[in-house]
């Protein structure tokens, strides 16, 4: 706003800085005009950052004195305290010289005559006016300083705090802060595992958390978000500030106890010692797990997916400089190493779930049974636990009602005298079972115990079997070891007549013999997480049943019967486990009840259903092919048939045509028919219509 100023005299200088327009100097007999002033400071912008300014103070005394009255941790409430008014308040200090040097600018363009003058106040303590600005000037700094230092302090350690990180984003991280308060690091902060000390990586943390929140604004989050171990701080700088492998020595002992899902809850106790070792010989042996995996040498690896599961190249350089390089894809040793994350392993290749555990229903109800969370007397109950546990639900809410619901009716159904004399055992299994689906469970985010593979152990994830599986060797022929007793000594019971719990060092003993191929396979591809199958074949290879029997849903249109040898021979009557699998051994079995007119007749039927599988692979092919581009309504129907269709054929080939090969090859040939009398009808070509002409 222009405003005509007399110039103050001096002594009366207020300080300010002005612009004035400057006047040619009056001719002889004329009256000089003086100058016209602009106080810069009154400008929207510089008024609007005063404004702020002053606001942001007295919201943050306003805080300071809620903070006093009320000690009760909100993280809400601290980033509106800690972050945004101080944020408000750096914002408006810094619109204030803004304001002023954008208004002297537009004076500037305005009249390029004018002139930016800063006029420096004349000190004089004896003038009252300048008395009291100086209080003030003096008050409000006194006053402004410590409430800035105390909220930027208290500021930067909330951003490192539990609260700032599990709870502000809270459907994001409702996952993670669920699982750490149960962890056994539940008193750890999140820092000091994600950050650690120094400024660097707290930058490098801030800046990914500034890309983070804006992921969240525009909610274009993952879902579930990724593991976070590539981006990692290493665990040498983090994990080993309060545990040091090297100092660790001897062996664990570890108990653990597992609930069948037959009517009594059969207990199962497995006893072992799990030798963890260490390096430092004036604590212990040189020996271990933590002294070869940590301490001699030096290992890395190849990963090639995502999660870190699929690892076919290890390289160990031991103390003596020697290098051995192991491989599981038959690839010489000396080829170019695989394309991949390459890592040096450290505590995180294991131990990559220490605070964020999701544990599966088997597991999680085995531990509420084994605490005395839920009634072991009750029949069933690890059953109908994990089969309500492993259905699939909308939301958190609903599956606590239909959790809660399903096992209440179950026993009202099944067990109404145990129900009623037992009502509240039987009700609080079903709200223990409920929290089980809490604390591991989050629909909105896709996280349950399978999302993040567990690496410590190997009993529902590849683990420590991704190396250890036998099948990476290395340029000298030998391979990584799988033998149970390199990592455990299990301690298994011995018969004491006189009642005495006695223990013995031995082999592991599984409750289900093992025979032939069974005992070699890795421990997650049977429990899943899930009900363990049934000790029979077809609890296994339900697949191969669904076929041998003709009994599954997708084979019904076909017509199909089962196999003549159906209800007579059982599995181990072709198969012998402790034989390899091959042709030429089914054949000398079926030679043992057959005559020698039978013999190669599998092969026979081999070659046969090898035929039809390719024939409709190859008709499915070509349909697929035929389809492309296609919107009329033949082609939706051939996209419907292909959508219908392709799980018979893959449930075929899981299955093996040869466990029902009459029933296959019908199958087979039917759609090998459809698919090519669907695409021949694609390929024919539609007439031209002539255009309608006007009688």
């Amino acid at each position: 706003m222009k405003r005509d100023e007399t110039p103050l005299e001096a002594g009366q200088d207020s300080g300010r800085s002005e612009a004035t327009a400057g006047e040619p100097p009056a001719e002889e007999g004329n009256v000089a005009k003086r100058p016209t002033y602009y106080p810069l400071w009154e400008n929207a912008i510089t008024v609007a950052g005063i404004y702020l300014a002053i606001g942001a103070v007295i919201l943050l005394l306003t805080f300071g004195l809620f903070s006093l009255v009320s000690p009760a941790k909100n993280p809400y409430v601290d980033i509106i305290g800690y972050l945004i008014v101080p944020t408000i308040l750096a914002l408006g200090v810094a619109l204030m010289p803004v304001g002023i040097l954008i208004k002297s600018l537009r004076l500037h363009r305005r009249d390029p005559s004018f002139k930016v003058a800063i006029r420096f106040p004349r000190f004089d303590l004896g003038d009252p006016q300048q008395r009291k600005v100086v209080k003030t000037v003096v008050a409000g700094g006194l006053l402004l300083l410590p409430i800035v230092g105390v909220s930027s302090y208290h500021g930067y350690h909330f951003t490192d705090s539990t609260e700032f990180c599990a709870y502000t984003c809270h459907a994001v991280m409702q996952p993670e802060a669920t699982t750490y308060h149960v962890s056994s690091h539940a008193r750890v902060s999140c820092a000091e595992c994600h950050i650690g000390s120094g400024a660097s990586w707290f930058v490098k943390s801030k800046l990914s958390g500034v890309r983070q929140v804006l992921a969240v604004i525009r909610d274009s989050y993952h879902r579930p978000i990724p593991p976070a171990i590539e981006h990692l701080r290493p665990a040498r700088e983090t994990c080993e500030q309060c545990h040091w492998p090297k100092k660790f020595f001897g062996a664990q002992l570890r108990s653990v106890t597992y609930f069948a899902s037959d009517e009594e809850n059969s207990r199962h106790d497995v006893r072992m010692l799990v030798n963890t070792g260490g390096a430092d010989t004036t604590t212990g042996r040189k020996e271990g797990i933590h002294s070869h995996m940590l301490l001699q040498g030096k290992i890395e690896y190849i990963a090639t997916d995502e999660k870190l599961q699929d690892i076919p190249w290890v390289r160990w350089v031991d103390d003596l400089g020697e290098e051995k390089i192991y491989r599981s894809d038959g690839v010489p040793c000396d080829a170019p190493p695989p394309d991949g994350q390459r890592r040096d392993t450290d505590c995180m290749d294991c131990h990559n779930r220490p605070a964020h555990k999701f544990l599966s229903p088997n597991k999680a109800v085995d531990h509420f049974l084994e605490a005395g969370r839920i009634d072991t007397t009750l029949p069933f109950i690890k059953r109908q636990a994990v089969s309500v546990l492993t259905k699939e639900y909308p939301d958190a809410e609903t599956a606590r009602l239909q959790i809660v619901n399903g096992i209440i009716e179950f026993y009202r159904r099944t067990y109404p005298d145990r129900y009623a004399r037992d009502t509240a055992s039987v009700r609080g299994a079903a709200d223990a079972v409920a929290q089980i689906y809490r604390e591991n469970f989050f629909p909105y985010m896709n996280v349950d115990w399978r999302t993040y593979p567990d690496n410590v152990g190997h009993f529902e994830s590849p683990g420590c079997f991704r190396c250890h599986d036998g099948k990476h060797v290395n340029q000298y022929g030998v391979s990584i070891s799988h033998e149970c007793d390199v990592c455990h000594t299990f301690l298994n019971p011995v018969d004491d007549p006189s009642g005495r719990v006695l223990l013995a060092e031995g082999k592991f003993n599984h409750p289900v013999e093992l025979v032939g191929v069974h005992a070699t396979l890795r421990c997650d591809r049977c429990h899943t997480g899930v009900a363990s199958p049934a000790p029979t074949c077809a609890g296994c290879h339900s697949d191969v049943e669904s076929l041998y029997a003709a009994s599954a849903d997708a084979f019904r249109r076909f017509a199909v019967e089962p196999s003549v040898m159906h209800g007579t021979v059982d599995c181990d009557g072709c198969h012998n486990l402790s034989t390899p699998l091959s042709l030429e051994t089914m054949n000398s079995a079926c030679l043992d009840c057959h005559d020698e007119d039978h013999d190669g007749l599998l092969k026979e039927w081999a070659d046969t259903v090898t035929g039809q599988m390719a024939g409709a692979r190859s008709a499915m092919a070509g349909l697929e092919e035929s389809v492309v581009g296609k919107t009329s309504k033949e082609a939706g129907a051939a996209r419907k048939w292909l959508a219908e269709n392709r799980p018979v054929l893959t449930a075929i080939e899981k299955a093996n045509p040869l466990h029902n090969p009459e029933a296959a090859g019908t199958i087979l040939e039917t759609l090998t028919d459809e698919a090519t009398g669907l695409a021949d009808g694609l390929q024919q070509p539609v007439a031209d219509q002539a255009p309608a002409t006007r009688p």
